[in-house]
């Protein structure tokens, strides 16, 4: 069995905290390890087939995927981690995710940002799945008993009893409307789609060309021939839910208790964080909180005091450039902010202050009129881009570390302290030539025009245009 991990969300649900640029698998919400890292480490340590894990991701995420998964940190092979062009929605990526296996084969489909408080009931009910998935043409879902009406879950209505808790699937909803919720949480028979899939390549291959004979076709191509972005490019966003689960006759579901979260809203970062004495879910600093007779709070990410007075039901989650404020009950349309910042071209709907780089990472410090300053920092072997400017100009200053320095035909060697001036259309490069520490550079930028689209790259280590 083969698992195959998606990692290519938007980043739109859990804004502020989440970005298009860094989504919320990449996020460390309850521990030290990210949502990702805690996927996988989970498979890690409850499966032998280590070789046997595949990510799937996207272009935009690839190299946080290749950061957080590296082999520092996992004994990961980078060949198992499967890139889209660009992000198609869960169909396209299991599409091209089951063309990387043969049609015996059988895969277990997971998301990256899950919450499991079992993990040995889980193992035990994938292998339950997939005993099932080996003698059977089915897909094997796992349903979770709903406990309160939520529209952030596909809903599923058991029919008869396959045998002990597993049984055929009558009928499959993806995210209902809250008029039909409040009927089928009401119904004995109904079940949460866990959002994990098992089965075949076969016997999904099977139902693709019976319901998306279209993407089948596609399917075929990818196989076979040698232009992956122009069949993505005839792709639509397209979901697996949607398209097949709603669609299919041949789906059984296992019903366990073990309590499983997709961090898909802020509520369920609530409801899996503990509470204090009024309910608060608090994962700021304890001595940063002042409570004044307020209850029911979801307090998150903030490095300052924050002070509430006979307030409720109410989340307040803080970033160092953007602050959410929510009542409790709407916490499932965040990502409506997201659009709102996205039609007026906002830098907030994409990124942090921070920014994730194949080489790094750079924090804008302040910016202004004409001027920017950034932190670089450059990891052990790295080296950016051999660039120009068009509209700027940037001065470098070393913190810590060691600097080789292009700039044109010079080659500048710079130590702590140290700075150097690169004009608007100098062809300039930096690199780390130390194997164990990072290079920590100040940069501050002047000029008409900042914006991150003013870089011409000549060369690039990790195949940039």
């Amino acid at each position: 069995m083969n698992f195959l991990i998606l990692a290519g969300g938007s980043g739109t649900k859990l804004w502020p905290l989440s970005r298009k640029f860094f989504a919320k698998q990449f996020l460390t919400l309850f521990n030290d390890k990210s949502l990702l890292q805690n996927t996988v480490e989970r498979i890690y340590k409850n499966s032998q087939l280590k070789n046997n894990i595949f990510i799937i991701t996207n272009e935009d995420s690839k190299f946080i995927v290749y950061d957080q998964i590296s082999k520092e940190i996992f004994d990961f092979d980078k060949k198992n981690i499967i890139v889209e062009p660009v992000s198609k929605g869960t169909l396209p990526a299991i599409i091209y995710g089951s063309s990387f296996f043969n049609e015996n084969d059988i895969i277990i489909v997971l998301s990256s940002d899950h919450f499991i408080n079992d993990e040995k009931e889980f193992f035990l009910t994938i292998k339950e799945a997939v005993n099932i998935a080996a003698k059977h043409n089915k897909i094997i879902l796992i349903g979770i008993k709903p406990d309160s009406p939520k529209n952030i879950y596909g809903y599923i209505l058991k029919g008869k009893n396959y045998n002990n808790n597993a049984y055929f699937v009558e009928e499959f909803i993806e995210k209902p409307y809250y008029s039909l919720i409040k009927d089928l949480i009401n119904n004995e028979n109904c079940l949460w789609n866990a959002g994990i899939f098992i089965f075949k390549i076969k016997t999904f291959l099977n139902e693709l060309e019976e319901h998306a004979p279209l993407l089948y076709e596609l399917y075929l191509r990818i196989k076979n021939e040698n232009n992956l972005n122009q069949i993505y490019s005839e792709f639509q966003n397209s979901s697996f839910d949607k398209i097949i689960l709603e669609k299919s006759k041949n789906l059984i579901v296992l019903q366990k208790d073990f309590k499983l979260r997709d961090m898909c809203s802020f509520q369920s970062l609530y409801e899996i964080l503990p509470k204090d004495n009024n309910n608060n879910a608090v994962k700021i600093e304890k001595d940063n909180f002042i409570n004044i007779n307020s209850k029911n709070l979801l307090l998150y990410g903030s490095d300052r005091i924050v002070a509430t007075i006979n307030i409720e039901n109410i989340s307040i989650i803080d970033t160092k450039d953007a602050l959410l404020v929510a009542n409790n009950n709407s916490l499932e349309i965040v990502e409506n902010v997201v659009k709102k910042l996205q039609e007026k071209n906002d830098y907030t709907a994409n990124f942090h202050k921070t920014v994730y780089r194949p080489w790094g990472s750079y924090t804008i410090l302040d910016a202004g009129p004409n001027y920017q300053v950034k932190r670089l920092v450059i990891r052990p072997g790295k080296k950016i881009s051999l660039q120009y400017h068009k509209h700027r100009s940037e001065t470098w200053t070393v913190v810590n570390g060691v600097a080789e320095v292009t700039k044109d035909d010079e080659y500048i060697t710079l130590f702590p302290s140290q700075s150097v001036f690169i004009p608007a259309y100098s062809h300039h490069r930096l690199y780390n030539p130390l194997t164990k520490e990072s290079l920590t550079i100040i940069e501050v930028q002047t000029g008409d025009y900042l914006g991150e689209d003013d870089i011409v790259r000549i060369e690039d280590d990790f195949n940039r245009k």
